[in-house]
């Protein structure tokens, strides 16, 4: 893949609300606080616009890449090419 091929993934910001989770160890019920969704961002180059989720990914070489996220499309906020 050449440089003009890597340029024509389309370079998205992805605004999407995350999961999160609490400390890996017991905790008593009287003292437990809220845990809210993370509101996040991700950028990065779109390697797959599925009608379900969308696949990012940070770096592309010429035949490689690196740092794949997929986020549910239940999830996303707002997505905008950049």
């Amino acid at each position: 893949m050449d440089i003009e091929e890597i340029s024509s993934f389309k370079k998205v910001e992805i605004e999407w609300i995350d999961s999160k989770s609490g400390p890996n160890e017991w905790e008593y019920i009287e003292d437990l606080n809220p845990l809210p969704p993370v509101q996040s961002i991700t950028v990065g180059f779109l390697v797959d616009d599925s009608p379900d989720y969308k696949t990012v990914a940070s770096t592309i070489s010429d035949s490689q890449v690196h740092g794949r996220i997929t986020i549910p499309k239940a999830c996303i906020l707002n997505v905008k090419e950049i």
